[in-house]
């Protein structure tokens, strides 16, 4: 079912960030949340053509340019061989994390995506969103680690899509990419991306705060 409408925390004028950004930059921004194919991943088909048509004397070049600086800026990320796009902030602005049924469907959108990419991106976010932790990170940061280590977890490979084993109980774990500090942030670790690996929920468990 197409959705209805788009939603966005007010706090988003508070956000820097955001507010660097050109007034057409943004409005390609709430563009893309608003649409209503967007899934519940905050994923959505990468449709330059048919977005410059819905704006007087916006052009497809336009999109793709605000697009780019969209994605550099990290509210956006895009995957043009696959035509794709990821909304960063989408499970903060639903409020995925504290919903179990929009968690599982998020996750399900997440495995259908065509973008090894923005899947991995994604799957890192709904981590996030779930377990409630505090995003430490800059913004475009886990995109640099994502595509430093193949998109997958540096210790057993997983990546969003392979199948996840049951837990002794039988029921299915949940496991999703997060980023993990090599030296823990408890031990003096620094957010520097050479201090930074993608690892599964369950190797990062594994590790806890080991070096």
């Amino acid at each position: 079912m197409a959705r209805g409408h788009g939603r966005i925390l007010t706090t988003i004028w508070e956000d820097p960030d955001f507010l660097a950004l050109s007034e057409a930059a943004q409005r390609l921004y709430f563009f893309l949340i608003s649409q209503p194919n967007l899934s519940h991943a905050g994923l959505l088909p990468l449709t330059a053509r048919r977005w410059a048509s819905t704006a007087r004397a916006l052009t497809e070049d336009l999109v793709r340019e605000r697009l780019a600086v969209l994605d550099a800026a990290g509210f956006v990320a895009v995957d043009p061989d696959d035509e794709e796009v990821f909304i960063v902030d989408h499970f903060t602005h639903h409020g995925t994390g504290l919903n179990p049924r929009l968690a599982a469907a998020a996750y399900d959108a997440i495995t259908v995506s065509a973008s090894p990419r923005l899947r991995s991106l994604a799957s890192m976010q709904l981590g996030l969103a779930v377990a409630k932790s505090p995003d430490t990170a800059p913004r475009g940061v886990r995109a640099l680690v994502l595509d430093r280590d193949g998109w997958q977890c540096r210790h057993c490979g997983w990546q969003p899509g392979d199948p996840v084993p049951a837990a002794p109980t039988g029921r299915p774990l949940a496991r999703c990419l997060e980023l993990d500090h090599v030296h823990p942030r408890s031990r003096g670790g620094s957010d520097d991306v050479s201090n930074l690996q993608v690892l599964c929920t369950s190797c990062n468990t594994s590790k806890g705060a080991r070096i």
